[in-house]
């Protein structure tokens, strides 16, 4: 009897490679059913649904430093990588907006509304651009839209108000305004804004104690200084003016302010005319025409300054009569 042991083992090893060849297969069909399974099937939009863009973090950061230009280009990066992206369009409008680019703020913010009409911060983003391209009915329905959404949207009921003040609708303003408070009793801005709305109204007692609320909760802010300072010239109620204290406070918000600050330095302005001292008021109402204009290029946003610097210079002006003939015409003396 031969020995068939070769021929067993040589047998042996081909099924053997065969079966290892028909597992390879086997495992190379395995491994491309599960990928082409990851890339169809599996649910990618949900899984990545939490991951923030790191441009978007990024340009958030730029636009809380007041870093208009770098969180331009940041949200411009977030949309082309992802056109779907609301809250790209959202700060890229907001950053538009300080950067004086009104239409394209107005198209960002339509943008949004177009891929989330769900969007109070949207609505009231389109608003405060219409807002400033006086386009005040628009705004107005767009913040009406923007509480309807959040009841609770201060900032947007406060817009309301400031629109129906300018149109001196004092009583509409404050309501809107009221309510702004009573959504967000730490409102400082909207403690400031009620005060003006009360002085308005000729009640410059109320007025006072919400200016006392601002100090209260911003006790050095220098916009809430100088505001405060200008309210105590120009309160219609004269026995709440106080010219003195209006000049300390204009003068700690203008170093709070190292003397960058329009507004400012026209509050210190009045309070030098107030103070019988029209030459510094010229002074500093100059800069304050200087640095206001820088905001719009047709001036437009310093025309009640140039009104007031009128006054102080005539105020200012020295009294000569140089066409006033002191002398007799008779020439035979």
């Amino acid at each position: 009897m031969k020995d068939c042991s070769y021929v067993c083992d040589a047998g042996a090893g081909r099924e053997s490679e065969r079966g290892s060849s028909t597992y390879t297969i086997l495992g190379i069909l395995i491994i491309v059913v599960v990928v082409i399974t990851a890339i169809f099937v599996f649910p990618w939009k949900e899984a990545l649904k939490g991951r923030v863009d790191p441009n978007l973090t990024a340009a958030d950061a730029a636009m809380a430093n007041k870093q208009w230009h770098t969180a331009l280009v940041l949200y411009d990066k977030c949309v082309k990588t992802d056109p779907t992206n609301t809250a790209a369009y959202l700060g890229r409008s907001r950053a538009n907006l300080q950067l004086g680019d009104l239409q394209k703020a107005l198209a960002d913010a339509n943008a949004t509304i177009q891929r989330r009409s769900d969007s109070a911060a949207a609505f009231g983003q389109r608003g405060i651009v219409n807002k400033i391209l006086q386009k005040n009915e628009e705004a107005l329905k767009d913040f009406s839209q923007a509480v309807r959404l959040d009841p609770k949207y201060a900032w947007a009921y406060a817009q309301m108000a400031d629109i129906h003040s300018r149109k001196q609708d004092q009583e509409q303003a404050f309501q809107e305004i009221t309510k702004a408070l009573q959504a967000k009793p730490s409102f400082v801005e909207g403690y400031r804004l009620r005060a003006w709305i009360l002085s308005r109204m000729g009640k410059c007692r109320d007025a006072g104690e919400d200016f006392k609320m601002v100090e209260t909760l911003s006790p050095n802010d220098a916009w809430s200084l100088q505001d405060k300072a200008w309210f105590l010239l120009t309160c219609p109620d004269e026995t709440q003016q106080d010219s003195s204290k209006a000049m300390e406070l204009a003068k700690k918000a203008l170093e709070l302010t190292q003397g960058k600050d329009g507004v400012v330095q026209e509050t210190l302005a009045e309070a030098y005319f107030r103070q019988g001292d029209p030459v510094k008021a010229v002074e500093h109402q100059k800069k304050a025409i200087e640095l206001g204009s820088r905001n719009c290029l047709d001036g437009s946003c310093v025309q009640e300054m140039a009104q007031r610097l009128q006054k102080y210079e005539m105020a200012a002006r020295p009294e000569v009569r140089n066409a006033y003939e002191i002398l007799p015409l008779d020439s035979s003396r």
